[in-house]
């Protein structure tokens, strides 16, 4: 994976050039757009406030985020390099690849911030407005593509589950590279739908050109009131379609510079700022110390392969590229 996608760094103290030693990095291992990045660029000024240092945002996409994961494994443990992993969406691009050089219990657990998953967007000019009648439009050959976040990717395996299970009957699927590129595929009418975050999605319908249809996630959406369930078609994609967004430190940085950026990200999430932009958007905003992000990282893997078929998935991801 090494060399795969290309970072962007944006300081949110408009700083650029060389770090000091008052500068902190936070790796989203995304593209700038889709619901990891909208969540840190909320955060990362009101914990520049709580630190008094600037918080650089470095986006590192790429391999279904293990790109900027396998980064920030290799950075220096002094608590100034930190990132968001997407619980448990990491865990399963990790099992997928079976990756040897670290594992996800080598990262010490910081906090969690927030809860998205998975909705999906549809462009207006096709006029639908439900699960239904998104499947009628596929099942008669009136859509045909369908667009998801990566080759590999969690939501690679959700589009599958979509057609076996849900009877969602699309031709193709096309890999994007994240959540943003996905929006904006669907926006421009590229892809007449696809797989957004429930953040992006809120973003997606105030252009005006597409709309989201159904909720994958368990969780209620407040941006979203009448939209569709998908536990309305069949049973819950929770486990692969819900997300906490944990942040993690390299492996040996210390419990007290841990604890010191959890203290930020507290006064962060819990800032009136923030609440205001919570009630705007319909974004789920709920906070976890560094306790509470080690508890929920336990046995995340365990439960994706009590319910996933990773074999299997694995020959029709060889089968797709074949």
């Amino acid at each position: 994976m090494s060399g795969v996608g290309a970072a962007s760094a944006v300081s949110l103290a408009g700083l650029a050039g060389c770090l000091d030693d008052g500068e902190r990095t936070w790796m989203i291992p995304w593209s700038e757009g889709g619901g990891t990045d909208t969540y840190a660029r909320q955060l990362g000024s009101l914990m520049e406030e709580s630190l008094d240092e600037s918080v650089m945002i470095d986006n590192r996409p790429g391999a279904g985020s293990l790109v900027g994961i396998e980064w920030l494994h290799d950075q220096d443990d002094d608590g100034f390099t930190f990132g968001t992993v997407n619980t448990p969406s990491w865990q399963f691009a990790w099992r997928l690849e079976d990756t040897d050089d670290w594992e996800p219990t080598s990262f010490e657990p910081i906090a969690y911030s927030g809860v998205f998953g998975y909705t999906i967007i549809v462009n207006d000019e096709h006029e639908i407005d439900d699960f239904g009648a998104l499947r009628d439009a596929y099942a008669d050959g009136d859509l045909e593509n369908f667009a998801f976040q990566g080759a590999g990717h969690d939501s690679h395996i959700v589009s599958y589950l979509l057609r076996d299970e849900y009877d969602l009957e699309w031709d193709n699927i096309v890999p994007y590279d994240g959540g943003g590129e996905v929006n904006e595929a669907v926006i421009s009418g590229e892809a007449p739908a696809g797989i957004a975050t429930n953040t992006s999605a809120a973003d997606v319908e105030a252009t005006g050109n597409a709309s989201a249809v159904v909720n994958l996630m368990d969780t209620d959406l407040e941006a979203f009131p009448e939209i569709d369930q998908i536990t309305d078609y069949g049973e819950s994609l929770s486990y692969i379609t819900e997300f906490r967004l944990t942040q993690v430190a390299p492996p040996g940085t210390p419990e007290d510079e841990r604890r010191e950026l959890a203290d930020a990200i507290e006064y962060a999430a819990t800032h009136e700022e923030t609440a205001e932009w919570e009630a705007e958007t319909g974004n789920v905003v709920e906070y976890g110390g560094v306790d509470d992000a080690a508890a929920d990282l336990e046995g995340a893997v365990d439960a994706l392969e009590e319910n996933i078929d990773f074999e299997a998935f694995e020959q029709r991801i060889e089968a797709d590229a074949e």
